[in-house]
């Protein structure tokens, strides 16, 4: 189907082609930038905590202001993108950010303001991971679709690993001045850049090749375009909230899916949140030690997430089965990080090497969610059901992994709490197993 189709609109199929590229750019680029000016708040809250004289319950409450409105607007935001134009969505909201960024550098003195602020950034920045997938979705085919999606994944890592770099450049130039509380440009400078970024992201950004004259995947590569979980003859004959409720909340293989995201978010969190306390009270390492271990666990977490975007690429309709195989692993490893932390790590050079697998085996099969979630569900309410999974993920495993995992070590010890983190690994590796059979289904390659 693709072959002949190419053959006859030689022309066409190239400029498609084209836009798909700039589509991931745009993607890959505006997803880097949004953490430009999301973290710039939780990486300056000592200073402000110190200007202000507040305490950690203070900056706790801010932090969760964020936390929780950009969990719930994920799935509003994502349902959203669904009914309007994914390029304005997702331009617009990324602007917001930087403006709101940038009030945040200018007004940090109250706790009051601070909170109204958090809540309007997490409200914004929901809509930024659903319509980048969705975009990405609407664009790439069942073959390409995967790798896109696992590539697109690394801006996370990019992001969060960036904005510290530009903080400490800053710094160095006597931008900004942590010591005296001079951290305005650690706000601004972030954001006039994502303003510029959000521009390009509105004149180039795209929602679907239908809406551009060219067109649509299923007419250019067949039953490959796109996943085969509803026809379009379902489709059309229901609404809008018809189809959220049959194949979002009542989809079996959906609700599985968040399920595992859940486990994983408590796995991501439970390990890379509580390292550096559990690494000094357990470990006897230095700051410095711990903060390192972190580091080495993010950004080896990105050529471990290029190897699951090349695999998804060699094997596109087998993702879940590969991520299964990687989290039956993690079990291993988090026993032996937890082994290596309570014996003292007497070979910290060993020790990082673990922490970057662990790194790996985190951020790799959590990529394959995202893959998944728009394998089991039409194109048309694929943002949706991306901020369903994503709510479900930030209010359950997220949150829990902050409560559960403190809770389990002070009053059993903290193999007990990362007892718990192997188990949710087995479990979402076994719901990856269990979704495998789907996955190959609905996705013709």
């Amino acid at each position: 189907m693709e072959l002949a189709y190419q053959k006859q609109n030689k022309e066409k199929f190239a400029r498609y082609l084209f836009r798909r590229k700039i589509i991931f750019i745009i993607a890959f680029v505006g997803y880097v930038s949004a953490y430009l000016v999301r973290n710039n708040f939780k990486l300056m809250s000592s200073t402000i905590m110190a200007t202000n004289g507040w305490d950690k319950a203070d900056i706790a409450f801010l932090l969760s202001c964020l936390t929780i409105s950009y969990g719930l607007a994920k799935f509003y935001m994502g349902a959203l993108g669904d009914r309007v134009s994914l390029r304005k969505l997702f331009s617009i909201s990324l602007g917001a950010s930087a403006l709101i960024a940038i009030m945040i550098g200018f007004f940090n003195t109250s706790i009051t303001t601070l909170a109204i602020l958090l809540v309007l950034c997490g409200v914004v920045q929901g809509a930024l991971a659903p319509a980048s997938q969705a975009m990405l979705a609407n664009y790439y085919s069942n073959r390409s679709r995967g790798a896109a999606i696992a590539g697109w994944n690394i801006s996370q890592n990019a992001g969060s690993a960036l904005l510290p770099l530009i903080i400490v450049a800053l710094t160095s130039m006597g931008l900004v001045v942590p010591e005296t509380g001079n951290i305005l440009m650690a706000f601004l400078v972030p954001g006039i850049l994502v303003l510029l970024v959000a521009y390009l992201c509105w004149r180039y950004g795209g929602d679907s090749p239908e809406s551009e004259g060219l067109d649509s995947l299923r007419t250019m590569y067949g039953d490959a375009g796109e996943s085969n979980v509803a026809t379009e003859e379902e489709r059309e004959g229901l609404s809008y909230w018809q189809l959220i409720w049959k194949y979002v909340f009542t989809n079996p293989q959906l609700l599985l899916v968040a399920a595992v995201n859940v486990a994983l978010y408590f796995l991501r969190f439970g390990i890379a949140d509580w390292m550096p306390i559990y690494l000094n009270e357990v470990g006897n390492l230095s700051n410095t030690q711990a903060q390192l271990a972190v580091s080495v666990l993010e950004w080896v977490a990105i050529p471990g997430s290029l190897v699951f975007a090349w695999l998804a690429s060699k094997y596109p309709n087998k993702m879940a089965k590969i991520g299964a195989l990687g989290l039956f692993a993690m079990v291993g490893f988090v026993f032996l990080y937890e082994k290596l932390v309570s014996d003292g790590v007497t070979n910290y050079p060993f020790f990082l090497v673990i922490c970057g697998i662990l790194g790996a085996l985190i951020y790799g099969p959590q990529l394959i969610v995202n893959i998944l979630t728009i394998d089991f569900v039409p194109l048309n309410v694929a943002g949706t059901a991306i901020g369903f999974v994503g709510l479900t993920a930030y209010l359950i495993g997220n949150m829990g992994s902050n409560w559960l995992m403190p809770i389990l070590a002070d009053q059993f010890g903290w193999f007990w709490s990362y007892t718990v983190v192997a188990f949710l690994s087995a479990f979402a590796a076994v719901g990856y197993l269990v979704l495998s059979k789907t996955e190959e289904k609905v996705k013709v390659v």
